[in-house]
């Protein structure tokens, strides 16, 4: 019997992440772990709940990268590769062999046209 859940965080209709999550392997005390590897990390739970306070955390780190790097989905769950030299510190691979996969990544809209504003000084 599978317990992978499939979420996706979306950033205000402009990015989106996928990520799948075996709660199998990943428990309260696991997402616990990466919560409090930063700071401000009772707020964080506070606000938003364990895991979606981790799928935020996540959502923030990774999308600003991809963005940057051009990378697609593939190139996102190899940033978090630690056996090819990569990884994020605080983070597991993002592979599903610890539990959480990256299934999708859209940042193309992230800086839209229209979101920007010129004002004259």
């Amino acid at each position: 019997m599978s317990n992978i859940k499939t979420y996706t965080i979306d950033y205000d209709w402009k990015a989106e992440l996928t990520v799948e999550i075996d709660h199998g392997i990943v428990n309260d005390a696991w997402l616990r772990d990466i919560n409090e590897f930063w700071s401000n990390h009772e707020r964080r739970e506070e606000r938003h709940g364990l895991l979606n306070a981790v799928l935020i955390m996540l959502a923030r780190h990774v999308m600003p990268m991809v963005y940057e790097l051009g990378y697609n989905t593939h190139g996102a769950v190899s940033l978090f590769d630690w056996d090819d030299g990569n990884g994020q510190e605080g983070w597991p691979p993002m592979d599903g062999s610890h539990g959480i996969k990256i299934t999708n990544i859209d940042v193309e809209g992230v800086f839209d046209e229209d979101d920007f504003t010129i004002k004259a000084a």
